[in-house]
């Protein structure tokens, strides 16, 4: 998807190969044949996809003949890191999964996560690796991915596969799958749009990921010594070294947090995992954060599902809220311009449009898409703050 300032179709394609050159062609058709963006590209990978399945469907039968009960009433959902990111992405994964069991009328989802091809994660752009290397998103497995599987009601386990020859076969010897047609020899991934669509179709409940009973017990622990019976409001800050454009105005949110009336509410700061590790910056000096909540996925959601109001702009973490219907949140900066991640076109790519909220919000649960000023952060506390008390 190109970017709001870029031209379109010849035009784009005049642009880059004065640009980047005759390797730009070389890697956009690699890029399609791995995980294809047009249509004709689609349906390629898909009638590649089902042909594996045909060619594979006797030996695969076989090989279930032995399955359990259980394994009838499953869906296996592989998150392949061949073309998956390691991110906050995932959650949209783990609630398109619960769709998919729903429909499929199944009880259960077993989560596979299956390594990519590049030291056990998929290659990124090179201005991603100088930020966050291999290294570092194969640790994101462990304190990410695994984690928040146990935030989805209907997960029953998760297996880290060894190889892709053992996610291979794992796949044989699963009935029902997710992604639909998915192949360990040609992957997909399905992103928001799924769940989005879900929504607009009139399928109902997306927000279904949820707190554990043991990280709610162990947040009302945290808050009963420190909030006492205030209104708990978090305010979640991006503070990342990739695509710094996008990150939380730390002053605004700062003046805000010190706003507020300490009689009726308890403002508590969710600090940037960077940040956790680093300390936190003087303009949070004398506020309350919660750094557990930046380590801790479980700790992290437990904290959103009892907090009165979350806050914060467009990040990976603030997803949590978005898909757990139980929350209540404002998220401000929806769009950057000049970030390919957070254009407008790109949104509107991932199933989002401009001006809206999500499609399965509650009426606690909203879109802003101004920038995290002082005034537009003022501006949406004050609205949702009047819509929770007119509605209690």
């Amino acid at each position: 998807m190109t970017s709001s300032s870029e031209p379109a179709g010849i035009g784009r394609i005049a642009l880059k190969l004065r640009t980047q050159g005759l390797a730009w062609i070389w890697r956009r058709l690699s890029a399609e044949a791995l995980l294809p963006t047009t249509a004709p590209g689609k349906a390629l990978h898909r009638a590649v996809r089902r042909t594996i399945a045909f060619a594979a469907s006797a030996p695969r039968a076989l090989r279930r003949a032995g399955g359990t009960a259980a394994d009838r009433r499953t869906l296996h959902a592989f998150y392949d890191l061949k073309v998956a990111p390691v991110t906050f992405d995932y959650l949209w994964f783990l609630a398109g999964a619960d769709i998919a069991c729903r429909r499929s009328g199944l009880d259960r989802v077993h989560v596979v996560i299956v390594p990519g091809p590049h030291d056990g994660v998929r290659r990124e752009h090179r201005d991603y690796e100088r930020v966050v290397d291999a290294e570092g998103r194969r640790a994101r497995i462990h304190n990410v991915l695994l984690p928040a599987a146990s935030l989805l009601p209907a997960c029953a386990g998760v297996t880290l596969a060894e190889s892709r020859r053992h996610a291979a076969a794992l796949r044989a010897s699963a009935r029902n799958v997710y992604p639909a047609d998915y192949e360990t020899a040609l992957p997909s991934y399905p992103s928001s749009i799924d769940c989005i669509a879900a929504a607009r179709a009139g399928e109902r409940t997306i927000g279904v990921l949820r707190a554990t009973e043991q990280a709610l017990a162990d947040v009302e622990r945290w808050l009963a010594s420190r909030a006492g019976t205030r209104r708990v409001v978090t305010v979640t800050l991006r503070a990342y070294r990739y695509m710094p454009a996008r990150n939380s105005n730390l002053a605004a949110w700062s003046a805000f947090a010190r706003g507020l009336d300490a009689r009726l509410y308890f403002p508590v700061i969710v600090p940037d995992t960077e940040q956790a590790i680093e300390g936190l910056p003087p303009e949070l000096e004398g506020l309350t954060a919660m750094p557990e909540a930046a380590w801790n996925l479980p700790i992290r959601m437990a904290l959103y599902e009892r907090a009165w109001l979350n806050l914060g702009v467009n990040n990976g973490p603030m997803g949590l809220c978005w898909l757990n219907e139980r929350t209540r949140f404002v998220t401000l900066k929806m769009a950057t311009p000049g970030v390919p991640q957070t254009t407008l076109d790109y949104m509107r790519s991932l199933g989002f449009e401009a001006g809206q909220s999500l499609p399965f919000a509650t009426p606690y649960q909203e879109f802003v898409w101004q920038d995290d000023t002082p005034e537009a952060i003022a501006a949406a506390f004050r609205r949702m703050e009047a819509r929770i008390e007119a509605d209690s």
